[in-house]
């Protein structure tokens, strides 16, 4: 019972230090809808992240996401299998 006790303590300290963020990308080589909406499939496919939002014309996507599930390197490779890079 005990070990239960310290496990669940444990979980819900976890889950109360993770936040939601949201930040905003700015995406290198966009030049038709299709590529904002590819970017915007694969960042939706990383685990934690919770929405994300393309904006064709200035080239940037918003994506709200958990930070203690999502790193931005996973970002960064989620952009990169769309085909596209991350403006530095």
């Amino acid at each position: 019972m005990k070990k239960l006790v310290i496990a669940l303590a444990l979980s819900l300290s976890t889950a109360a230090l993770a936040k939601e963020v949201t930040t905003t990308l700015k995406v290198e080589g966009w030049h038709c809808g299709g590529c904002s909406d590819k970017t915007e499939a694969e960042l939706k496919k990383v685990t934690g992240v919770k929405s994300v939002k393309t904006d064709l014309g200035k080239g940037t996507t918003e994506v709200t996401y958990d930070d203690a599930k999502v790193k931005a390197e996973q970002l960064e490779k989620a952009v990169a299998t769309a085909g596209f890079k991350l403006k530095k």
